[in-house]
């Protein structure tokens, strides 16, 4: 990816970070548009691991695949963790876990 594509890419979706509300990056530009369909349809759950004294996990339920669907499950999940004193609010990749939910990796 050209610093350009890498560019519009950051700017694409920091436009619609703005426009949905968000505190949340998202920092995955492999993806061109929000409505770009990335995992299989169905029922995602998406969860967040993270230390506040003691290991805390939160979730949230993505109704599809859709990058739109999913950053609004990690937006729900950062907001979560938010109120436990967690800072990180890039969203850095999405990785199955072996009961078929997906981990969120963030960043700060």
């Amino acid at each position: 990816m050209t610093d350009q594509e890498f560019n519009a890419k950051m700017n694409y979706f920091y436009g619609v970070k703005e426009a949905l509300g968000y505190d949340t990056v998202w920092s995955m530009y492999e993806f061109d548009s929000v409505d770009q369909n990335i995992l299989k349809e169905g029922v995602k759950r998406v969860c967040y691991t993270f230390y506040a004294a003691e290991m805390i996990e939160v979730s949230a339920i993505a109704v599809n695949g859709t990058v739109r669907e999913l950053w609004r499950a990690a937006e729900s999940c950062f907001q979560q963790a938010k109120a436990h004193g967690d800072w990180h609010c890039y969203i850095e990749d999405l990785e199955m876990r072996e009961d078929g939910s997906f981990e969120l990796v963030m960043g700060s």
